[in-house]
């Protein structure tokens, strides 16, 4: 059979530039959220791609000027979302170090907290928590960034003075190096079955070469030394 692709929702009337989508099933039905980089929204959708308009939601008003909504991910029961320095026509990033911030929400867009602020965040978009097993960043939230290809780790369970994840540190390859995946997009771990691979490997795709090609690949922790 053919596969066909069907226009959902356009919204490009309104200048809308989405950067990132998730889904998570909530009490009041199944939801799409979409992070519109030039508005400065997530914009949220139900089954049927109506809008689901809740005053207030997905909003923190501590974050910057110029930073808006970049990256999306559902994880458990919350929603995190990166943010980016937009650049001029508010279409794209600005890449740098200190550039990115996210933010854990509830279902509804309600704000819990702020789970990391600038430091090694550049342009954050892929997101993934680690299973137990992962090695030294067990349990971790993993952040990667757009703008330097690199991978942050945070200690959900532990906070900061300010009440926001501590950072563990960024993955390094088996030879030391901090890893620098160019273009990197999308984290995500296996299912563990044969068609999503092993819960312990990490999944990522990429746009290197200024998005001009891609990328599909894995990453598995090292053994530790004897």
């Amino acid at each position: 059979g053919s596969t066909q692709a069907t226009v959902a929702v356009d919204n490009s009337a309104a200048g809308s530039v989405y950067k990132g989508l998730a889904i998570a099933s909530t009490a009041a039905g199944d939801r799409l959220y979409a992070t519109d980089f030039h508005n400065g929204a997530v914009d949220v959708f139900n089954s049927a791609f109506v809008p689901v308009n809740v005053p207030g939601a997905f909003a923190d008003h501590n974050l910057p000027a110029g930073y808006a909504p970049f990256g999306i991910q559902t994880i458990g029961t919350s929603v995190f979302v990166t943010y980016a320095l937009q650049d001029a026509d508010a279409h794209d990033d600005v890449a740098g170090v200190g550039h990115g911030y996210v933010d854990e929400y509830d279902t509804t867009g309600l704000l819990l907290r702020r789970v990391a602020s600038k430091g090694r965040l550049n342009s954050p978009w892929g997101l993934a928590l680690a299973p137990a097993t992962f090695g030294a960043f067990a349990g971790a939230l993993l952040v990667g960034n757009f703008g330097d290809g690199k991978i942050n780790a945070f200690d959900l369970a532990s906070a900061r003075g300010t009440g926001q994840a501590v950072q563990l540190g960024q993955l390094h390859s088996a030879t030391g190096a901090p890893l620098k995946i160019d273009g990197l997009w999308a984290l995500q771990f296996g299912k563990g079955n044969a068609n999503s691979g092993s819960t312990n490997s990490l999944f990522f795709t990429a746009g290197p070469g200024g998005e001009s090609h891609g990328l599909f690949g894995r990453l598995d922790p090292a053994p530790a030394p004897e």
